[in-house]
Parts: structure tokens; C-alpha cells; sequence
């Protein structure tokens, strides 16, 4: 009897551990980090869609000013124009559907070679531009939670924020990033708001509210209809007491 309870024992931790072994991998799959954000959308118009393999298929309505990840599926509809530029080298890509993209780290690739539009119209960014559109996507979202309804939500002295100044680092960072932008307006259409983008993410690093308010308003008047602009002018300006 002892033998065999013993045997019993060994048995039921041999199928434990066989376990284990089988499931150890699936775990592992399931606690795989997110995909890489590789990209922003800086312009939308008409009509997309994305999803990811890595975190399921089920598409969801592109946005603009949305981070692209590597691996991202985009499928635009048919008279849609969609602009990407990607943090890595610097590669913006302008778009026509109808047509399925796929996200890579430094630029877009077609699902397939049949697409009528498969063809992407892509610029280089000047060097350093990337680092403050990185910062976009976190901005919309303050602006978003900031305002609940569109009811203003404002705690006092909030006004004074205004009065940031930032360090020898920010100051360094933002006299930059003026540079950037002159130097990179001058060589861009009046309709591309991808440099007021990039400036507009430093100052928001270092809560140049000021400055933001003129940088948001310039780049509505380039994109009067684009409603993220308007809801990032609202944010700015409730942080100044305005």
C-alpha cells in the first residue's frame, strides 16, 4: 500500500509539472508588452479604420492625432486621405484609399501589391522633429480629461500656470524647437500643421501655456475644422484663468 501511494504521489506531481510546462508559454504570450508606438496620425480626412493582431481584430474608427503602433492594420475607405509621420527617421506618408496599410517601424508597407493606391506620397521630416509630436497624443488626452461634458474643470490658482519657467534643460529644449519650426515652416504647404505639432508637444512638456495659446491658434487657422486643435485651444486657455 505504501508503494503504491507513493506511486500515486509521483504521478499526480508528474502531471503538475507536465502542466505547467504547457501552460508556462501561454502565460508567457499573454504577458507580452503592448506593440511599439511607432507613429502619429497628423491628418485625417474621410473614413478609417485600425486594429492590431496583437491585442485582437475587431477594427475601431481611426483618429486623428492617435498613435500608431507597429503592427497597426489602417484601412481607408475610398476617397480618404490619411497622413502618418513616424518618430524613427522622420518619414511622413500621405495616403489615398481606398487601401490597407501595415504599420513598421519606419514606415508603411500595402497589405497588398493589387491596390489600385497602393503607393504612399512620403517627405522627410528635418532632423529632431519627431520628439515633440511624440508628445501629442498625451497632450489630446489631458485636454480630454481636463474637461468633463465640456463643462470646465478648473481648480484654483489655476490661472497662475501660466507663470511656468522652466529650467536650464526646458529653455535649452524649447529655444530648439523654435529653431525647428521656423526652419521648418518655411518649407512646408500653409495647410500642414505638422510644425506647430511638433512645437506645440515641447511647450507642453514645460506648461508654456502662453505660447501654446498662439502656436494652437495658428495652427487653427491653417485647419480651421480640425476639432482636436479646438479642443487643445479650449485646455490651454482654461489652464491661463481665461
Amino acid at each position: 500500500m505504501r508503494t503504491r501511494s507513493a506511486s500515486n504521489v509521483f504521478f499526480t506531481h508528474l502531471i503538475f509539472f507536465v502542466s505547467a510546462l504547457v501552460l508556462l508559454p501561454q502565460a508567457a504570450a499573454g504577458a507580452q508588452s503592448p506593440p511599439v508606438d511607432v507613429g502619429l496620425i497628423t491628418k485625417l480626412s474621410g473614413e478609417a479604420t485600425y486594429w492590431n493582431e496583437a491585442s485582437g481584430k475587431t477594427p475601431k474608427p481611426a483618429q486623428v492625432f492617435m498613435k500608431i503602433r507597429k503592427g497597426d492594420h489602417l484601412k481607408m475607405a475610398s476617397g480618404t486621405s490619411l497622413e502618418i509621420v513616424y518618430f524613427q527617421g522622420g518619414r511622413k506618408e500621405t495616403w489615398q484609399g481606398p487601401a490597407v496599410i501595415i504599420a513598421e517601424e519606419t514606415g508603411s508597407r500595402a497589405e497588398s501589391v493589387s491596390v489600385t493606391k497602393g503607393q504612399a506620397a512620403v517627405t522627410m521630416l528635418p532632423a529632431e522633429a519627431s520628439q515633440g509630436l511624440r508628445r501629442i497624443p498625451a497632450l489630446l488626452d489631458q485636454a480630454r480629461l481636463g474637461r468633463s461634458g465640456g463643462v470646465q474643470v478648473r481648480g484654483p490658482g489655476e490661472g497662475l500656470k501660466k507663470t511656468v519657467v522652466p529650467g536650464r534643460k526646458g529653455q535649452t529644449e524649447i529655444v530648439r524647437a523654435r529653431e525647428v519650426y521656423q526652419h521648418w515652416r518655411s518649407q512646408t504647404s500653409p495647410e500642414d500643421v505638422t510644425p506647430e505639432l511638433n512645437l506645440l508637444g515641447t511647450l507642453s512638456e514645460y506648461q508654456q501655456y502662453a505660447e501654446m495659446e498662439k502656436v494652437v491658434q495658428n495652427a487653427l487657422q491653417r485647419q480651421p475644422d480640425n476639432a482636436a486643435l479646438k479642443e487643445i485651444e479650449q485646455w490651454v486657455q482654461e489652464k491661463l484663468g481665461k
